[in-house]
């Protein structure tokens, strides 16, 4: 009996993983409403629950600081909650929030192998990603481009710039392990021209100041040759970039349009940082929040701050629990690093980290893939990885308690 029952726990879980890698490479696909993505992950997170009950005192942290969040988006837009459009955002960030409390769930019972696993995942998805986005910024297909920038089929180029970002690391990650070089190349050099070809000006930042202290941290044992080859990848870069540049009417016209620090919609009356100063009386007047989508009577536009953005629109209280998850995310990651010293944690902890910039610039609590990198970070296990044990088999006292549900 006792083997009958471990055998289906070791199916379900496997199950499990098999579901949340499919989800993964369907996360690219966020032009249907619901996606895809969501409803496979909605299964992942029932069989989560049903197969891994357990639980530590990260994870609650993570809930409660989540759910104060969603809870003052919900209060912040009870006057409003009539209105479809209203409803569907509601209905579109709580599945959001599930995917994270998935993330997380699923990152309890992962240990190394499962991690390279959905590092490998994560590539594939981005490849597909990249692939439609290069394709249509050279074919001209109006389907895969916002405003002549690629955008694959996520809704704006941010988005899609910043989701290929994690998979420039992975890409690093892959080659620096030495167990296959043609794919992690081709995935690092697609993802590469993807966040450039998406001209969104957070997600190049973060590429060209993230990867290469991420591209030196991982190679810090060997700093010498790792400088030799960062310096050989950026002449190279740079001659592509020269020759692209010279050949091509419509990447010399986009290069030139977005080589500035901030664009006519940023700067003026009503612009984007004038709308952030605009903000703060609207802030200190309205401590539970205007409501969901109701900024929309006041700007044209959004705030495009997810700071901001909590604070303006859901509340002083979604506004606190957004930054003290944003600081505590910072802790985390930097425990991890410390008790495992794994570079999949690093890896993790630097693919989130590529995305603050984006948040700055843009709201992105709606963005299935920073979620879910957020709940594996707070997720992430450091008794399952052979460093986070001491030479008397003991857990660090880093190592956050088990709790077990039910």
């Amino acid at each position: 009996m006792q083997s009958a029952a471990l055998g289906i726990a070791i199916n379900l879980f496997k199950t499990r993983n098999f579901l949340f890698f499919v989800a993964v490479l369907l996360m690219h696909w966020t032009l249907l409403r619901p996606a895809p993505a969501d409803v496979v992950f909605m299964a992942v997170l029932y069989l989560s629950v049903v197969i891994n009950p357990t639980i530590n005192s990260r994870f609650l942290v993570f809930f409660m600081l989540v759910m104060v969040w969603t809870f003052s988006i919900f209060i912040s837009s009870i006057h409003v909650i009539d209105v479809p459009a209203v409803q569907f955002q509601l209905l579109a960030h709580t599945f959001v929030v599930l995917l994270g409390f998935t993330a997380c769930f699923v990152a309890l019972s992962w240990g190394e192998g499962e991690f390279h696993s959905f590092m490998e995942v994560y590539l594939a998805a981005c490849c597909i990603t990249a692939s439609l986005g290069i394709f249509g910024f050279a074919a001209n297909v109006d389907y895969f481009l916002w405003d002549g920038r690629a955008k694959a089929l996520f809704d704006e180029p941010i988005a899609f710039g910043a989701f290929l970002l994690p998979g420039v690391l992975g890409g690093m990650y892959m080659l620096s392990r030495g167990e296959g070089r043609i794919f992690p190349f081709v995935a690092l050099t697609l993802c590469t021209v993807g966040v450039l070809l998406s001209f969104s000006r957070a997600a190049i930042f973060s590429l060209f100041v993230f990867a290469p202290i991420f591209y030196i941290v991982l190679h810090r044992r060997n700093l010498a040759k790792a400088g030799a080859y960062l310096l050989i990848a950026v002449v190279i870069a740079s001659a592509i970039l020269l020759l692209a540049f010279l050949s091509s009417d419509n990447f010399q016209a986009k290069v030139l349009d977005r080589l500035t620090v901030s664009k006519q919609y940023d700067v003026g009356q009503g612009g984007r940082f004038s709308r952030y100063f605009m903000s703060i009386p609207m802030i200190l007047e309205n401590p539970l929040g205007l409501g969901m989508l109701q900024i929309e009577k006041y700007f044209t536009e959004p705030v495009h701050d997810i700071f901001i953005s909590s604070f303006v629109n859901y509340g002083w209280l979604a506004g606190v629990a957004w930054i003290l998850l944003t600081l505590l995310t910072f802790r985390i990651a930097f425990d991890n690093q410390r008790a495992t010293q794994s570079p999949i944690a690093m890896w993790l902890s630097f693919s989130l980290l590529s995305q603050l910039p984006c948040a700055i610039l843009q709201q992105v609590e709606h963005w299935r893939h920073m979620w879910m990198f957020l709940g594996l970070l707070w997720g992430f296990n450091i008794r399952n990885f052979p460093a986070a044990g001491t030479a008397m088999g003991r857990t660090p006292m880093s190592a956050p308690p088990q709790f077990r549900m039910g």
